[in-house]
């Protein structure tokens, strides 16, 4: 308990200040003569003085407003004095002699150094800065390198990391010496006390010495805030590092005490920090493009293990994969995404793997035994396909697109919903993600005027309307709407003319659409209505039948009613897509502003044994794809969103995640 005490009492103190001592025995034994170099802690600071108080070597309590300046004579590769002077870290007491006629201070304060006890007392009546002038005797030359061991943001040291110190600051606790990586070039015997904070040197002549420091206890604390999509100026914070993304460390980062922005970094997506002593970090994370391993899958065959890697689509293409048998203690390199190592014991045994692309970024490190799957699918207009390589169960989760905005404050399309639901699949099954596309809108003042709808089974409007999300799901062996598994549905089109007549988009999702705004509750019945479990939602009426909105459909949005008219002639919201799609908005061919509406959102939609019967005929599914634990949300409710923070429906485009559980769901 006293060491520990003492310890903490150095907690402080600054790194390589730790060349206070060095033992060295004559030749033949006859004379030891011991050497020591005390650190100090003043270098670069500022004291104020109130009292004559030695400040190198005794209190400093009472001083401040004070810099001191240690200057040693520069020596050549044999050891011997160039006549020129650099700063040193702290008063040596080897090799060198104080020069008492160089020594000064610029504003007239009085340097009494004691060559005996090796300290200065400096008599200071305001702000100075003195310069203590030390010429070499070329007696010894003894250098000393240290390398502390880096720190990752769960604490922990980094296996083979270390950091040169390049500072006057020694680990002053939470350090031990790694013995059988330090050494001397020339066979001097160094070692560490760690009750007193110093190194030992046991020389007989000239050397080098390097000692490295493994980190034992180090009290950082850190902060991770991870930027909520490219090129945001929001941050949210997170416990980790996501996986939907490949992050790049921002320019905002920092870290308070002896640390600096430059002691953090990103290895293989995990922050490290390279602090030697205490410190508080608080690291930016911003979205960037990087490799990103989807999947990592060991199969074992009697001794020899097979490792298969998978790339995330949403990653940069690796030029060289890393492997690793022993948890990370050694690696094996290759341009292969597969690996064998032969000879595998019967006990347990930690594979690693990760890869690195052509600019030099790294991948984050899947570590196994068995099998990770961690399949992220930002927006596409096209289908992607993933094939299963390993039985078990699945966790989906599906976020359905926004629908077409003009402008966000006042008359924003509907939000996209949310589903989950885990699922058994088999080795061999292929998945079909489609991911929805926030819809278009309307701004060209023209006859032929079109808002797209989001991809996916948005709907259509026009001038002035915006166009339906696309709902976001995935299915399972066959690329059909009857195949699928698991829908988020799409938010509907809104309108908007001005802000005193605009109309909102109905939120997609849950297990019934919301249906589209109105700007006058007094033709509520343009607006186009929610899907449902067993429907697409009702198109909106209008006074003359050709411009009724379009009904929603399995799987598709309405379109509005008869978009296409003469110049200035305004549309309305559009249907989103989803599980059955959201009606259009009716149209209405004249001058009033009472009758702007938004579409309808299309509904959500989770595969279970009490729901399969909402099927239209057709389904090409089996019992054997029930989901469990399964759930739909509305864009209207709060949820998870994709980087696992809480959204109140899901803005932009559709997003869906795939991952491996296991065996089993315990």
């Amino acid at each position: 308990m006293k060491k520990l005490a003492q310890l903490k009492k150095l907690f402080n103190k600054d790194i390589t200040d730790t060349l206070k001592k060095h033992k060295i025995p004559l030749i033949g034994g006859l004379v030891v003569c011991l050497l020591a170099c005390i650190g100090i802690f003043v270098t670069y600071a500022f004291y104020q003085v109130t009292d004559v108080t030695p400040i190198i070597g005794g209190s400093t309590g009472d001083i401040a407003d004070l810099e001191v300046r240690v200057m040693a004579e520069e020596r050549d590769v044999n050891g011997n004095g160039l006549g020129s002077y650099a700063l040193y870290p702290y008063i040596p007491e080897a090799g060198y002699q104080y020069n008492e006629a160089k020594s000064y201070c610029t504003n007239g304060s009085v340097i009494n150094y004691n060559a005996t006890s090796y300290e200065a007392d400096i008599t200071a009546y305001g702000h100075d800065v003195c310069y203590l002038y030390f010429d070499s005797t070329a007696n010894l030359d003894l250098t000393l390198n240290v390398y502390a061991q880096n720190i990752d943001s769960d604490g922990n040291g980094i296996e083979g990391e270390y950091t040169k110190l390049e500072t006057t600051a020694l680990p002053s606790i939470g350090y031990v010496l790694n013995t059988e990586m330090s050494s001397c070039e020339n066979g001097s015997t160094l070692s560490y006390l760690a009750d007193e904070n110093m190194f030992n040197i046991e020389a007989s002549g000239k050397d080098v010495c390097t000692a490295y420091m493994d980190a034992i206890d180090v009290d950082i604390q850190l902060k991770i805030l991870v930027q909520a999509k490219a090129g945001s100026s929001v941050y949210y914070e997170a416990d980790s590092i996501p996986t939907n993304a490949y992050y790049e460390l921002g320019s905002q980062s920092a870290c308070t005490g002896s640390a600096n922005a430059d002691a953090l970094s990103i290895v293989n997506q995990k922050v490290v920090i390279a602090a030697a002593s205490r410190t508080s970090c608080v690291a930016y994370l911003d979205v960037a493009s990087g490799p990103i391993i989807e999947s990592m899958n060991v199969e074992l065959n009697g001794t020899t293990a097979n490792i298969t890697l998978s790339n995330s689509n949403i990653g940069t293409s690796p030029t060289t994969y890393y492997y690793s048998m022993n948890g990370g203690e050694s690696w094996d390199s290759t341009t292969s995404n597969t690996y064998s190592y032969s000879n595998i014991g019967n006990g347990t045994t930690i594979f690693m793997a990760y890869s690195v692309d052509a600019s030099g970024k790294t991948s984050a490190i899947l570590e196994t035994n068995e099998y990770i799957f961690n399949g992220v699918y930002d927006y596409s207009n096209a289908v992607q396909t993933v094939t299963v390589e390993k039985s078990g169960y699945y966790y989906l989760q599906v976020w359905g697109a926004q629908g077409g905005t003009y402008n966000a404050t006042y008359a924003p399309g509907g939000l996209g919903g949310y589903s989950e639901g885990y699922v058994y699949l088999n080795a061999g099954d292929t998945l079909y993600v489609h991911t929805g596309g926030q819809g278009s809108y309307g701004t060209t003042n023209s006859t032929t005027a079109v808002s797209g709808g989001g991809t996916n089974g948005g709907g259509n409007a026009g001038y002035r309307g915006g166009g339906g999300g696309g709902g976001t799901d995935i299915r399972i062996n066959t690329d059909s709407l009857y195949a699928r598994v698991i829908v988020a549905g799409g938010g509907g089109g809104s309108f908007y003319k001005s802000s005193s007549i605009k109309a909102v988009g109905g939120a997609g999702g849950g297990t019934s659409g919301v249906d589209g705004g109105y700007h006058s509750s007094s033709y509520a019945y343009y607006n186009g209505k929610g899907g449902t479990q067993t429907s697409g939602g009702a198109g909106g009426t209008a006074e003359v039948t050709k411009y009724y909105g379009q009904a929603g459909s399995f799987g598709v949005g309405g379109n509005t009613g008869n978009r296409y008219q003469s110049t200035s002639i305004y549309s309305n919201g559009a249907g989103g897509g989803g599980w059955y799609g959201g009606g259009g908005s009716g149209h209405y061919n004249g001058s009033s502003n009472t009758r702007y509406t938004g579409g309808g959102g299309g509904s959500g939609y989770v595969y279970t044994e009490s729901t399969a019967a909402n099927y239209p005929e057709g389904c090409l599914l089996n019992s054997n794809y029930y989901l469990t634990s399964a759930s739909t949300h509305a864009g209207n409710t709060s949820f998870t969103s994709p980087t696992g923070t809480a959204e109140t429906g899901h803005a932009g485009n559709g997003y869906a995640k795939i991952t491996y559980i296991g065996q089993t769901l315990s």
